[in-house]
């Protein structure tokens, strides 16, 4: 007589490994962060209502940030007194630095294939556009084989990027919670503008404009300079202007006749004008803000150059003497000076040569003999 076995083999239980300790301790940290949090929401919605209350004209629902500045300024007039503190009221989530998410799981393995550089959100970003620099070459050789050229209205060309900048060090930190020192940065920005020059550039648009910021909303990293008056009652501003190597140090008068000097600090003694540059091409350089502004033979211009060739010179007077005429001209040509680039200042430095090539670029080529 056969037996049939009725009983079922019980499947095995999967045992669960236990949490990584640093897991653990990121867990409760942010449990207390998340707690902190919610307790000063809470606390922020109270005052938020009684500032309401107190001030009559809208319910604590249609109070904007500005509503409850305004209101503060109000009930809290710090300008009183010399040593008076600026009251403060935002949402917590303003005020506390964000804290950065788990970057590894529970067993301590991390999603970051960087995870243990030293900033891994950064070394990510120089990794991604590494490889859209090689994107756009390889799609440039493509395109020019084919006999086809880059569209003209769809270039990121100096006017195009002239409306926006690139996000500073901050902004990149806070972006990426972590800290990026400033040798990191120079990387970032120095390879993104190597990507954003490219003629195929706008395959990326979208990718280069995710850390550019629009000059339409900040305000221009060159402020506003206020003139003074020397002797004679004339209104003029200085600006000290760099390009590479070269230093130079501007002062606009006006009104004016439409007088050009320029010494150089090697030789103090000797005046020279326009003619000190022999190429037109730096001649113009100089002029174009004049031009631009419509401002020529109607301000005087002195100029000190140090160091540098003559191109830099005339870069570094170019951007010195275009914020210097931003202190006469109205709004509207402020932005088509930003618009033309002139309010925007030439980091670019030379490239260094690299360790067995002929220069930055160029290689050694070998004859047979």
């Amino acid at each position: 007589m056969s037996t049939e076995a009725t009983d079922s083999t019980p499947a095995k239980v999967r045992r669960k490994k236990p949490m990584n300790l640093a897991m653990k301790y990121y867990m409760e940290k942010k449990r207390a962060h998340d707690e902190f949090i919610e307790k000063e929401r809470s606390e922020f919605e109270l005052g938020k209502r009684h500032l309401a209350n107190m001030m009559g004209d809208k319910s604590a629902e249609e109070m904007s940030q500005e509503d409850i500045d305004k209101a503060i300024e109000y009930l809290f007039p710090a300008g009183l007194y010399e040593r008076a503190a600026n009251p403060l009221m935002k949402p917590p989530e303003e005020v506390f630095p964000k804290q950065k998410d788990a970057e590894f799981d529970a067993e301590g393995r991390p999603y970051n294939p960087f995870f243990y550089t030293a900033a891994p959100q950064t070394t990510t970003l120089l990794h991604d556009i590494a490889t859209h620099v090689d994107q756009v070459h390889a799609f440039a050789d493509r395109m020019y084989g084919e006999g086809k050229k880059p569209d003209p209205d769809l270039m990121l060309d100096n006017q195009v990027l002239a409306r926006s900048r690139w996000v500073t060090r901050e902004e990149l930190q806070k972006m990426f919670l972590e800290h990026v020192k400033e040798h990191q940065y120079n990387e970032v920005i120095k390879v993104f503008d190597r990507l954003a020059t490219h003629p195929f550039s706008y395959r990326f648009k979208e990718f280069i404009y995710k850390y550019r910021v629009d000059n339409a909303h900040i305000k221009s990293t060159t402020e506003f300079l206020q003139p003074q008056f020397d002797e004679r009652g004339n209104a003029y501003v200085e600006m000290m202007g760099q390009r590479k190597t070269a230093c130079a140090k501007v002062r606009v008068t006006k009104p004016g006749t439409g007088k050009f000097s320029l010494i150089h600090i090697d030789h103090p003694d000797h005046l020279d004008d326009i003619t000190y540059f022999f190429s037109l091409r730096d001649r113009m350089q100089v002029f174009y803000p004049l031009q631009f502004t419509r401002l020529l033979n109607l301000v005087d211009v002195s100029v000190t150059v140090d160091a540098g060739g003559s191109s830099s010179q005339a870069g570094a007077i170019r951007y010195a003497l275009s914020v210097c005429l931003k202190s006469f001209v109205d709004k509207d040509m402020i932005e088509e000076m930003t618009v033309a680039g002139l309010l925007t200042q030439d980091v670019r430095v030379r490239e260094r040569k690299k360790f067995g090539q002929k220069g930055a670029r160029a290689k050694y080529t070998w004859k047979k003999r």
